[in-house]
């Protein structure tokens, strides 16, 4: 299947309404409409026994909320404290007794882990060391300590480390790429654009009308399949040659940034192939390259 140029034809966005620059997870509702977006998308999908999967550790990560205490929003640190370790086994422990037959030796071998190993494992990952991590296991240990570090940034009252007129690029919360941006329907937030962060589940707030990597807006165009009306596209940038995916809430109210993401890779396989690269990733698709990891926003 090919993919489908679409030139730029969003409405320009009212920027003298009033909104909330950055957005912190409210991780209960989010996981909820998180995992049931991923069950639905599964059916008939190629991918379908993995979307379920997702949704399945969505789930836990859900019941493991109450237990999770906060601590250091910075990555790195967060991955060097013991609070995530102690939720990886908890997602382990609710997980593997209904794990797929595909899983359960990626279970086994985390299991085989001692804390030290994990924990360097982890530190590779919030540093985007991505290569030092075996890809079958790296979403997992991802899982963990993203929910710990979403949970310690809901607790804490800290100013983002960066503000500006474009914060595209990285979270200005906790430095790291994003999965894809959201446009948001409603009445309060419709057509606002957002960029979610792959870790920490934070939101921040870039205008539409321009490149949500470089900040350019005249060479910005749109690429999906069949239709300029698809939930997700992918927003390529001639200037800079990156590319996001933009997934409408306003085209469908269920969307969600990971899961249609998530659900959508062949997009990605389409894109890269016009010669553009990627500026964010899913944390359920790690990439294997560690040029395209978290960076700290200074």
């Amino acid at each position: 299947m090919s993919v489908s140029p679409v030139s730029r034809s969003v409405p320009p966005e009212i920027v003298t309404r009033h909104f909330d620059p950055v957005l912190k997870p409210d991780l209960a509702p989010l996981y909820a409409a998180r995992e049931a977006r991923l069950n639905a998308l599964a059916a008939d999908h190629p991918a379908g026994d993995y979307l379920r999967f997702v949704a399945d550790v969505t789930h836990a990560q859900a019941g493991l909320l109450d237990q999770v205490s906060a601590g250091s929003t910075d990555p790195a640190t967060a991955a060097s404290e013991p609070g995530w370790l102690d939720l990886l086994d908890g997602l382990l422990a609710a997980l593997k007794d209904n794990a797929p037959a595909a899983v359960a030796p990626h279970f086994d071998a985390i299991a085989a882990m001692d804390r030290a190993a994990r924990q360097a494992a982890g530190v590779a990952l919030a540093t985007g060391r991505f290569s030092q991590v075996d890809a079958a296991i790296a979403p997992i240990l991802w899982a963990a300590l993203s929910e710990q570090v979403a949970v310690s940034v809901r607790a804490e009252d800290a100013s983002p480390v960066h503000a500006g007129p474009h914060d595209g690029g990285f979270c200005p919360v906790c430095g790291t790429a994003p999965v894809a941006s959201m446009v948001y329907g409603g009445m309060e937030m419709r057509g606002l654009r957002y960029l979610h962060c792959a870790l920490c589940e934070s939101e921040w707030h870039v205008v539409r009308a321009v490149c949500s990597n470089c900040g350019d807006g005249k060479d910005v165009e749109y690429l999906s399949f069949d239709t300029a009306e698809a939930v997700v596209r992918a927003e390529c940038c001639d200037h800079c040659h990156g590319y996001l995916k933009i997934v409408s809430a306003e085209r469908e109210r269920t969307a969600e940034a990971v899961a249609d993401d998530l659900a959508t890779l062949d997009l990605d396989d389409a894109v890269a192939n016009e010669e553009y690269r990627r500026t964010g990733f899913n944390p359920w698709a790690l990439p294997r390259e560690d040029s395209a990891g978290p960076e700290r926003v200074n």
